[in-house]
């Protein structure tokens, strides 16, 4: 469907939506934006009564989804859409990189529940996943021993756990999978040089694929490193007062609609760009923050931690991409701590030093505790490594 139709449908079948306006719509912009918190507060008449019949014969898929806050949404989906959003992710994997959807695949899941316990290891036809909870190095070791007997072509995993697994294998001198040909990446940010990090050790290919439970996917990279828009899939705009807050269209799930749903991310969208690979979809360019990631300082007033990002790219320009991962959590007002992932620990100093003199420029001097660890994990919450936290939030509420 396009997104007028799309619309078009939630607006006059959708309680949620017929409730926010008490006109018709003509024009796309008078349609409103809606987030994930309103979604949540009347998440019972987000649902389209077309299909109350196929939810009363267990006829939908339900995907559960907990984004950074750990609070979640139960997404559902008429089996043959989800298969029509799924169909122009799978087209790309096969143009760009030769996968298909009968290669054995490896992934990591959040929670699964079979007859009352926690389901730890999950095995299809052609997949073999693994509960991403408590990854201790004991568990990856276990993993990966099944990683090498299933033998997978592909695999689909969070950053913060590939590289987990890749520091494990190097400390335990294993080597990597012997036929994987390919890694997609998702769920998190990642920086260049953790990319190529993965990609050296596993000597295969590796990509981004960004989208969420609500829609799928919605860009893909392509092997020029183009994060293009999956344009068949969903409608991507940028709306708010900095134009940079990713707002989306699902043009599949008539079940749950979501038009002009804001789904907390934030970048730019570049039209009328030449890309290598022939794509004349638009590409996006994402912001390693999100649109709650505040710095809060103790007069009251905020900024954004984006200014952490261009503090670690001129780390990386300056020390030849030295910083693999990080994570840095404000304590309290001008205080912090900063986890860093390096390539050579010979830069400690230095990198502390520039880190400080750069972060100077933007904000006045706090106090800043230096971490330099093997690897990042994701929350035990979420299922995602946070690269920014706040415990400075409620004192300004």
């Amino acid at each position: 469907m396009t997104k007028d139709k799309i619309a078009e449908y939630a607006y006059e079948h959708v309680p949620f939506y017929k409730d926010l306006v008490d006109k018709k719509i003509k024009i796309w912009k008078d349609y409103p934006i809606v987030d994930k918190v309103m979604v949540r507060q009347n998440i019972d008449s987000v649902f389209s009564p077309e299909y109350m019949m196929d939810l009363l014969s267990d006829r939908l898929e339900h995907v559960m989804t907990s984004g950074s806050t750990g609070e979640c949404l139960d997404i559902l989906w008429k089996k043959d859409q989800n298969i029509k959003s799924l169909l122009p992710l799978w087209n790309k994997r096969k143009k760009y990189y030769g996968i298909l959807p009968k290669d054995k695949r490896c992934y990591f899941f959040t929670t699964k529940i079979l007859e009352g316990e926690d389901l730890q290891v999950e095995e299809t036809k052609y997949g073999l996943g693994f509960n991403k909870m408590d990854l201790s190095k004991s568990k990856v070791l276990e993993i990966y021993n099944k990683m090498v007997e299933f033998n997978p072509k592909w695999m689909i995993v969070q950053p913060s756990i590939i590289l987990l697994f890749t520091n494990v294998l190097k400390a335990h001198s294993l080597p990597p999978l012997p036929d994987l040909k390919y890694i997609e990446l998702t769920g998190e940010r990642i920086t260049g040089e953790a990319k190529s990090a993965i990609a050296d050790f596993f000597g295969c290919k590796v990509a981004d694929q960004y989208g969420c439970y609500e829609a799928n996917s919605i860009a893909y990279e392509c092997p020029y490193g183009g994060l293009h828009v999956m344009t068949e899939n969903v409608y991507v705009e940028t709306v708010g007062e900095n134009e940079d807050d990713i707002c989306i269209t699902s043009l599949h799930n008539k079940v749950m609609p979501f038009v002009r749903y804001k789904i907390g991310d934030k970048g730019k969208i570049i039209h009328n760009h030449k890309c290598p690979c022939g794509s004349q979809e638009p590409m996006i360019k994402l912001n390693m923050a999100r649109e709650n990631d505040w710095i809060y300082n103790r007069d009251g007033t905020k900024c954004h931690s984006d200014l952490f990002c261009s503090v670690i790219d001129k780390i990386n320009l300056a020390f030849q991409q030295a910083v693999i991962q990080y994570q840095i959590i404000q304590k309290d007002y001008n205080e912090f701590d900063v986890y860093l992932v390096i390539d050579e620990e010979e830069e400690m100093d230095m990198i502390q030093q520039l880190f400080l003199e750069n972060y100077e420029k933007y904000q006045e001097k706090s106090r800043f505790h230096f971490f330099f660890v093997n690897c990042l994990y994701p929350s035990e919450k979420t299922g995602k490594l946070a690269w920014f936290i706040s415990n400075a939030k409620e004192k300004n509420i």
